[in-house]
């Protein structure tokens, strides 16, 4: 038998997702939240990127469930939901895997062919600067992949498949037979910051914590591309603006950012060799229908009293 149960929804997702969770459920809407009367009988919170934790719990008695729109989970305090009996789930893969992918190609494509520095000719009337400039080539290029998720191979494949790349990836996680019968080749992180092209596609953990910092820039080749499009904490941002502006790689595609939104001082901002998005790259409107859809049946199994497939604190049921 199924409960309806209410739910708190504290960032915006597609609309379709609220309509189909309003057919069984009663919701508290993102745009006033915290203000609702009705927030002590809370018993599911959907969120996607505010931070979540014991100070919210606490206004929550009866809260049963968070459901994560999206994969990464950094921003939810897990332990304190755990320590609550309160169930943690995510909603990974379908089209926000393929969505976040093409974002990441994108970024790749408009580093390569250096888009903004081209559009910014066309419109100062340096036409005739493009023949001193050489582009960069996506095809026949060395990609390295760190982390080899859902989001990952769908990189993996459109580089491959599409563009004749050279992949390879480094993940602990994920068995180097795997990689290969991916059509992907199994690399140390050394390796990996060696190739042409890097993408990262890893969560964010105390592990991943400033992966990417001074001594893996220093690694990578002066015409190397680096792209996160995963998240900003994974990057030493100080560490990545001095690489860039001493032409230590050649450019940068960052979609995340160790703080968000970032601060107006970020020394990002100022390198032309840096492309920048505000943490967009899911954001297709078949990534975000899907998304919300998936978000939805995760409550209808809630309201059943079933465990999600993907939950992440099972151990409360112990």
């Amino acid at each position: 038998m199924s409960s309806r149960e209410l739910v708190c929804i504290i960032d915006p997702i597609h609309p379709l997702g609220v309509e189909r969770m309003a057919e069984r459920h009663d919701i508290i809407a993102p745009a006033n939240w915290q203000d609702d009367p009705r927030l002590a009988e809370t018993s599911v919170i959907v969120i996607r990127t505010s931070p979540l934790g014991a100070e919210v719990f606490a206004r929550m008695p009866r809260l049963k469930a968070i459901v994560k729109h999206g994969a990464g989970v950094d921003n939810i305090d897990i332990p304190t939901a755990t320590a609550r009996e309160v169930m943690v789930a995510n909603t990974p893969g379908g089209n926000n895997s393929t969505a976040v992918a093409e974002g990441a190609v994108s970024m790749m494509l408009a580093l390569l062919r250096r888009t903004r520095e081209m559009d910014t000719f066309v419109r100062d009337g340096r036409w005739n600067e493009r023949w001193g400039v050489r582009l960069g080539d996506l095809t026949g290029a060395r990609v390295g992949l760190i982390g080899f998720g859902r989001i990952a191979r769908c990189v993996a494949t459109i580089c491959g498949a599409g563009f004749g790349a050279e992949v390879a990836a480094f993940d602990p996680m994920v068995a180097d037979a795997d990689m290969r019968a991916a059509g992907v080749e199994p690399l140390p992180l050394v390796e990996i910051l060696k190739r042409d092209v890097i993408s990262i596609h890893t969560p964010l953990t105390e592990r991943t914590q400033g992966l990417i910092d001074t001594v893996e820039l220093g690694l990578m080749a002066p015409h190397a591309i680096l792209v996160n499009c995963s998240r900003g904490g994974i990057v030493n941002e100080a560490a990545l603006a001095e690489a860039l502006k001493a032409g230590q790689i050649a450019g940068a595609g960052i979609d995340v950012f160790e703080a968000e939104p970032p601060s107006p001082d970020n020394p990002l901002f100022a390198l032309p060799n840096c492309l920048l998005s505000p943490h967009v790259a899911g954001v297709t409107e078949a990534g975000m229908r899907d998304m919300a859809l998936n978000v939805a049946r995760v409550v209808d199994l809630v309201g059943r009293g079933e465990r999600p497939d993907t939950l992440l604190n099972p151990e409360i049921f112990a």
